[in-house]
């Protein structure tokens, strides 16, 4: 077995182990993110959208639930809405 091996599988090796490295820091990046949260501060929201999702699964499968037809929500205007009216 020959140990020889050309340029371009030594580039594509190169980078592979670019990649790798790439890959791993992006993970180590958001194991750092994950930790630094502020629990307290999610933990009603993430409260709120269990709440929504158990609510509109149990719509699709048992009946009604109490959320407010999607037509009387309020539409918020964004500021480049706004700006492109003052624009107009």
């Amino acid at each position: 077995m020959e140990n020889n091996k050309t340029d371009k599988e030594i580039s594509l090796e190169t980078r592979g182990v670019k990649a790798l490295e790439s890959i791993a820091s992006s993970l180590g990046d958001i194991n750092d993110w994950v930790y630094d949260l502020d629990a307290d501060m999610w933990q009603e929201r993430l409260e709120w959208y269990l709440n929504e999702f158990y609510q509109i699964a149990k719509a699709k499968t048992v009946g009604n639930t109490n959320r407010p037809e999607r037509g009387s929500e309020r539409i918020q205007e964004t500021t480049e809405t706004k700006e492109e009216d003052t624009n107009s």
